[in-house]
């Protein structure tokens, strides 16, 4: 038996590899053709020889062009195709082939259609194009400059589907356009959209201005879970357009879906990726559920959201009247994009266009996959940087959105991170960015990585703040989910929160995690782990509901009182429960908003809600950099387990001239006496406009005080 390969290994270098059974063959030769037609004059410079395996270096009278078939024959063996693919490690590689044009993907008008894709490996791109009869043709496509095929074809092709039909190293795959701003049902086929139609549809800009990060009030959710819940009136359950239904109530009467989100007040809401995603059957969303983590596209929409999923234009037109309804309620969009991974490299359209470039390897050669969820893009390969920046904005410019929040950002590079801000930027001026910075596998340099270590170098950007996570409620992981955190009871964390409640910018207890509070998101909970409230059934298992559901609104205080930028998880703010599970990506309705239990538990959303109100209303927590918050607070931990934090400088305490914030932890009343009156305006008894020189704070609860 034998077998013969061929790579190409330099631009003037094959290295053919001959695994045989049989004798070293005798008489030896080579013959290299280009196009079947050329033959190529090779020179044998190396050969060694080990066991069955034979191995001759074949040096190249001229550069290799790219673009062309090349095919290698051999003495006694049949003719074989040579390898390309590591032609994207050589030196010079992308600065070669980089393609900086704006026109990859298609063009669609109704008199033309023009494709155009990046395949700088190919020697041969054809399109696969539906007709009005929905049979497919075959358009074979011009190699253009950096190694872009293209074609324009006559005719409104508006809604066709299409496929790229690309041969790399003599293999021919079948793959979606990785531009393409639309896809069929099920993402079978990219699918030519107007795209550009969505720019001139009518646009809102939120009232509220926001002029800093920690201006923004952040409410995480889901399209599909926020509305699938029967106990509304909601009619699209599940879809965009359901999720901005106005005048929908749940049974009980309460606002329900945008009307909700109005009501409580948030500045932004955070959908989890609506980008197209595997998984999920468009046609069939009640058999099965994922989050969306599992990227197919970084353009188009995803059709398990639409109403009319097999028409691929109403996708588009959904999600942007989906942006602008949340716009007139004067709430801002953030999406939540997922550019570290793929779940698995071989089939996706990236790897089948251009093999080995897009994906992240270990030294030894296999896939990365620090991400633990499949494979690490490699975002520091300019085309892969190009493709993440121009997905940005494109969603930023034809669907208006507010904002990104970066799934495992620490697996991407700086350099790609900043270049997003600056051109988005350009584009929309308050944006907002932030992500996960947790530091993440060892293939990409420490000093090049997107993480919270490095947030000196990314000051555009915030990052989710783990230490006030585990301060706030304590640690998180499953082995350690029975400790307690300052809000759950333990006040040996109270100088946890002297660091906390500053944003993590001072150093006070600990090291400072950041340089400005507009880099510190401040949370308790998000979608991954346990909800804040199913965290607190473990570490205080021996506590009534009410007083768990009082930690719920005393650990939410905490957030709008610190410094930085808020962060809530959907259904947070009630206490919702996900039955003790913490990673349910895939676990259908037990996401779901608990609209009857906001029937339920109405004053707790009424609590919420004027937690938001007054955090916008205090001057002091628009304050972000360390030198305007460095002196802000005077702290004191008093011996009855009181943490008290007093604001007297009038700049800052307005519209007051002083402010106290008591916090109590413990489960029982305590006493406390100051130096003057004060007024009382919130606290999570609800009672405001009491006048106190000596008072009693409730257990567990947080209560602010002016004069």
């Amino acid at each position: 038996m034998s077998f013969i390969k061929a790579n190409l290994v330099s631009k003037r270098k094959i290295d053919v590899f001959v695994f045989t059974s049989m004798e070293k063959p005798n008489n030896l030769f080579f013959k290299l053709y280009k196009d079947d037609e050329v033959e190529i004059k090779t020179k044998i410079i190396k050969q060694v020889s080990t066991g069955d395996t034979y191995i001759y270096s074949l040096e190249l009278p001229e550069d290799f062009s790219f673009g062309h078939a090349y095919s290698l024959a051999m003495t006694d063996f049949p003719m074989i195709s040579v390898d390309v693919s590591d032609a994207v490690n050589f030196q010079g590689f992308d600065e070669e082939f980089y393609y900086d044009g704006d026109d990859l993907g298609t063009i669609y008008s109704k008199k033309e259609t023009k494709f155009a894709v990046w395949a700088p490996l190919a020697s041969d791109v054809t399109l696969k194009l539906e007709d009005e009869n929905s049979n497919f043709s075959l358009i074979k496509m011009k190699r253009g400059e950096k190694g872009v095929y293209r074609v324009t074809v006559d005719g409104d092709l508006l809604n066709r589907k299409y496929h790229y039909l690309v041969t790399n190293s003599g293999v021919t795959r079948e793959a979606n356009d990785p531009y393409g701003k639309g896809v069929s049902l099920n993402s079978i086929y990219s699918a030519v959209v107007d795209f550009e139609s969505l720019i001139h549809k009518d646009r809102y800009s939120p009232v509220t201005k926001i002029n800093n990060y920690v201006d923004a009030v952040i409410y995480e959710t889901n399209v599909r879970d926020f509305t699938e819940d029967k106990y509304t009136n909601i009619k699209e359950k599940g879809k965009f357009l359901g999720f901005v239904e106005e005048g929908k109530t749940t049974k009980g009467g309460h606002p329900a879906g945008i009307d909700y989100l109005k009501y409580l007040g948030i500045t932004h809401v955070q959908l989890n990726p609506i980008c197209d995603f595997d998984n999920v059957k468009d046609d069939d969303v009640s058999k099965s559920y994922n989050w969306g983590y599992d990227p197919l596209s970084y353009f188009s929409i995803d059709g398990s959201f639409s109403s009319n999923p097999e028409d691929p234009s109403s996708r588009l037109n959904e999600f942007s009247t989906t942006i602008e309804k949340l716009h007139e309620k004067d709430i801002r969009v953030v999406l939540d994009v997922v550019y570290n991974h793929v779940f698995n490299y071989i089939t996706s359209c990236f790897e089948k266009i251009v093999p080995n470039y897009y994906f992240r390897r270990t030294k030894k050669g296999q896939i990365a996959n620090a991400s633990g969820c499949g494979n690490d893009f490699a975002s520091e390969r300019l085309m892969v940087r190009k493709l993440i920046v121009d997905s940005t904005k494109y969603l930023i410019k034809y669907y208006n959105v507010d904002g990104f929040r970066f799934d495992l950002m620490g697996l991407l590079d700086i350099d790609t991170i900043n270049e997003v801000v600056k051109e988005c930027k350009s584009i929309k001026s308050d944006l907002i960015f932030y992500g996960e910075g947790w530091n993440m596998g060892l293939e990409l340099p420490q000093d090049k990585k997107a993480c919270s270590d490095n947030h000196d170098l990314v000051p555009g950007v915030a990052f989710f703040n783990d230490t006030y996570r585990d301060i706030i409620k304590g640690p998180t992981s499953k082995d350690r989910i029975y400790q307690k955190g300052y809000i759950n009871g333990d006040v040996n964390y109270a100088y946890g929160m002297d660091h906390i409640i500053y944003g993590c910018i001072k150093d006070i207890s600990y090291k400072p995690r950041f340089s400005d509070a507009n880099q510190s998101i401040n949370y308790a909970e998000c979608h991954d782990n346990h909800t804040l409230f199913d965290k607190l059934l473990e570490s205080n298992s021996d506590e009534s509901k009410e007083t768990l559901l009082r930690r719920i609104s005393l650990a939410n205080d905490v957030i709008l009182s610190s410094i930085g930028i808020p962060f809530f998880h959907m259904g947070q703010e009630i206490g919702l429960s996900k039955e003790g599970l913490d990673n349910t990506y895939n676990v259908t309705k037990i996401n779901n908003m608990n609209w009857e239990l906001i029937d339920e538990r109405w004053e707790m959303v009424e609590h919420f809600k004027n937690s938001i109100a007054i955090r916008k209303m205090l001057n002091y927590t628009k304050l972000h950099k360390l030198e305007e918050v460095d002196k802000l607070f005077k702290i004191e931990h008093w011996d009855n387990g009181i943490y008290c934090l007093e604001i007297t400088n009038e700049t800052f305490s307005q519209p007051f001239n002083e402010l106290v914030i008591l916090i109590n932890p413990l489960n029982k009343n305590i006493s406390f006496e100051f130096d003057n009156d004060y007024t009382l305006i919130h606290s999570i008894n609800g009672k405001t406009k009491i006048h106190v020189k000596r008072g009693i704070i409730s257990g567990v609860s947080l209560a602010i005080y002016y004069r």
